[in-house]
């Protein structure tokens, strides 16, 4: 196997440059041309969008971004074609999972602490949707499409709680400013009102992508330069380990779109050209992430001086409230990890894992090294129901390695977080889950999930890539050992270059 170092890369073709600036000043200039008939007649929220735009809502309900699952493939453990995302699989990080905190809120505004699920779903729904369940008309009407369209946005009225005759539920803005303000394409700005928490230092992955933090938001790109769309299904790629739901699952999301296969010139364009084979473009370019290493649910603590909370990202608009009970963590800020990665295409085998475990290594065919987040996770489990007790998992008694682990339970934040009572959130948090069929045992226990989970990372892209020694030294920022090489092998990478 060759073994290759990826340098600085070649500036963009000045032509593409001035393409992408010129495209960017079209979108500036460009204005809604049913402007005019809202000052007239007013916004109506939906129900206004759809005299000019009839498919979209029909479209809109069959993306990720309102089923929350889509059917998935090549994922250890879940059967193709069955569907998963959100919807109905826990979420590390926020250590439970949908139907028990869709509205989740202290008292009744979305806070870091208690931010509901519900509260960045595209629709205003007074409970989540369900996978394979088609949307109703009055769901339909729930649809928020100034979230994403609107350039000026106010959301506070988002992130407060609304009781009306469908139940408790999100706001959202359906004021003239905003309707006022729609753009032909979701501005980056809109698109970090609900994916910001992916980028804050002290949560999830510490990439932002801001013009001081990323050389592609530096240039005014927007998301959807590389996340192309297709009637409101948004490319996702298919590199990512932390999710499994992907609207568009056969559209890569890659540098080489735009930059070619040898994206370097200069002296050494041959040698740092020659590592794309073995080095994602990622593994250079994306020197340093951030967030929670190591997170004990079982042990809440009062978030009095506590990292992600006290010290709250400036990326963030949703507050914290100070005295609020949250899990102990551990918050680390420095170099990736490394690992193997596989393209998720359809004859892919085993491309990705249901606990985002690392699936590939050093000997799969096209794996490449890809920079992740680590984390480490002590979750809440039932002392005496299996996973395949749960509805619609009886598939996991065939599984030798899932057959007889516990059953994940899921806490609810808002009474988490307000009590630090372990048992009181977990009754509130499973309640919803009685109506399918699932009453948890009463004996919780806590237990540190098998595996370390790896998160994504793909922003935060430098335009210098990491100098030679970052990697070629004995103390360089890539385990070689771990990553399956011999002995030989990681002493011969070691030496300086």
């Amino acid at each position: 196997m060759r073994v290759r170092t990826i340098g600085t890369w070649a500036l963009l073709p000045f032509t593409w440059l001035i393409g992408a600036q010129q495209s960017s000043a079209m979108l500036d200039k460009w204005v809604h041309p049913g402007n005019e008939t809202i000052k007239e007649s007013g916004y109506q929220g939906a129900q206004t969008c759809t005299v000019c735009h009839q498919d979209a809502l029909e479209e809109i309900t069959h993306t990720v971004h309102w089923t929350l699952a889509s059917p998935i493939r090549n994922v250890q453990g879940l059967p193709d074609g069955s569907s998963w995302g959100m919807a109905n699989r826990e979420c590390a990080l926020a250590g439970s999972t949908v139907p028990a905190n869709w509205t989740a809120s202290t008292h009744g505004r979305a806070t870091v602490q208690a931010a509901g699920c519900g509260l960045c779903h595209i629709g205003s729904l007074a409970s989540p949707p369900m996978p394979g369940k088609p949307a109703t008309r009055a769901e339909l009407g729930t649809a928020d499409c100034l979230v994403c369209h609107a350039k000026e946005y106010d959301w506070q009225k988002r992130a407060t709680l609304v009781k009306d005759a469908s139940g408790v539920h999100w706001g959202a803005d359906t004021s003239l400013e905003a309707a006022l303000s729609i753009t032909r394409t979701p501005t980056t700005e809109a698109c970090l009102r609900c994916h910001e928490h992916s980028f804050s230092d002290d949560y999830k992955r510490g990439t932002p992508y801001t013009p001081e933090n990323d050389v592609h938001a530096r240039a005014k790109l927007g998301c959807g330069t590389c996340h192309v769309t297709e009637h409101h299904r948004i490319a996702k790629g298919q590199y990512e380990s932390d999710t499994v739901a992907n609207d568009l699952p056969d559209v890569a999301v890659t540098c080489t779109r735009c930059h070619g296969d040898t994206p370097h010139g200069g002296e050494r364009a041959d040698t740092l050209n020659l590592h794309a084979d073995v080095l994602a473009c990622q593994s250079c370019h994306i020197p340093q992430v951030s967030g929670i290493v190591y997170e004990d649910w079982g042990k809440p603590i009062r978030d009095d001086l506590h990292g992600r909370y006290s010290a709250l990202s400036r990326y963030d608009h949703v507050p914290a409230i100070p005295g609020a009970y949250v899990p102990t963590d551990t918050i680390r800020k420095g170099h990736p990890s490394y690992i193997w990665r596989v393209a998720n295409r359809g004859d892919s085998k085993d491309a990705q894992s249901w606990m985002a475990n690392a699936t590939a290594s050093i000997a799969t065919e096209g794996a490449t090294i890809f920079p992740v987040r680590g984390l480490t996770q002590v979750m809440l489990f039932d002392k005496k129901l299996k996973m395949s007790d749960a509805p619609g998992m009886a598939f996991l008694k065939d599984n030798p390695q899932m057959a007889g682990f516990p059953l994940l339970l899921a806490p609810n934040r808002e009474v988490y977080n307000s009590t630090g009572d372990v048992k009181a959130a977990i009754d509130a948090g499973m309640k919803p889950y009685e109506a399918w069929g699932l009453k948890w045992s009463g004996e919780w226990m806590a237990m540190e999930v098998p595996g370390t989970s790896y998160i994504s990372v793909n922003h935060g892209v430098k335009k210098a890539g990491l100098p030679c020694q970052a990697c070629h030294s004995q103390d360089g920022v890539m385990d070689y050992t771990a990553l399956g090489y011999t002995p030989e092998q990681a002493e011969r990478l070691r030496r300086p270059r």
